[in-house]
């Protein structure tokens, strides 16, 4: 790896601006190059939380080549740029699970709550009676966006890490 190419790549990582434009999706085959980028731009910090022993990033990269599948992935963009990933598994739950990051230096712009509306949207709409999430005990400003999004945090989970759900009432699901 040369000095240059770091230096793209850390330039790359810093240069997200947001626009007004949030476009949140599900992930396509030509999102490969971006999601990396996004894992590779990822702070100590951010992967403490989202990508534990790069568990996350293993199973968001499978999913582009097989791999892993019985989930659906969802990336955020603006600008061409990657800003944020949401995964939901065990979708044939009633409460299936969920996972999400934002990009570093995106966080507190409003992107997280963009992607849990779209996200809770989503499942709503396929019938899903709410969803299921974990989060390290130390992921305060996670926990803010959860509990402000209508999660409750159930306790702890056998990781360790805390248990939130997020209930949609029939009002909600037939929405």
């Amino acid at each position: 790896m040369t000095v240059e190419f770091l230096f793209r790549s850390l330039y790359y990582c810093l240069e997200v601006r947001l626009t007004d434009n949030i476009n949140i999706r599900i992930m396509r085959a030509e999102d490969k190059n971006s999601v990396r980028n996004f894992f590779d731009c990822m702070g100590e910090k951010s992967a403490s939380f989202f990508n534990v022993g790069h568990g996350n990033e293993r199973r968001v990269m499978g999913s582009f080549d097989g791999s892993v599948t019985g989930h659906i992935f969802f990336v955020a963009e603006t600008g061409g740029t990657v800003v944020g990933i949401m995964f939901i598994w065990d979708i044939d739950k009633s409460i299936p699970w969920f996972g999400i990051a934002v990009r570093d230096g995106m966080q507190g712009r409003g992107v997280g709550t963009a992607m849990m509306k779209y996200i809770m949207s989503f499942c709503r709409e396929r019938g899903c009676g709410g969803l299921l999430l974990r989060t390290a005990k130390a992921n305060v400003g996670a926990q803010h966006l959860y509990e402000k999004s209508g999660f409750e945090r159930l306790g702890e989970h056998p990781s360790g890490e805390l248990l939130y759900l997020r209930r949609f009432d029939t009002e909600e699901i037939r929405a």
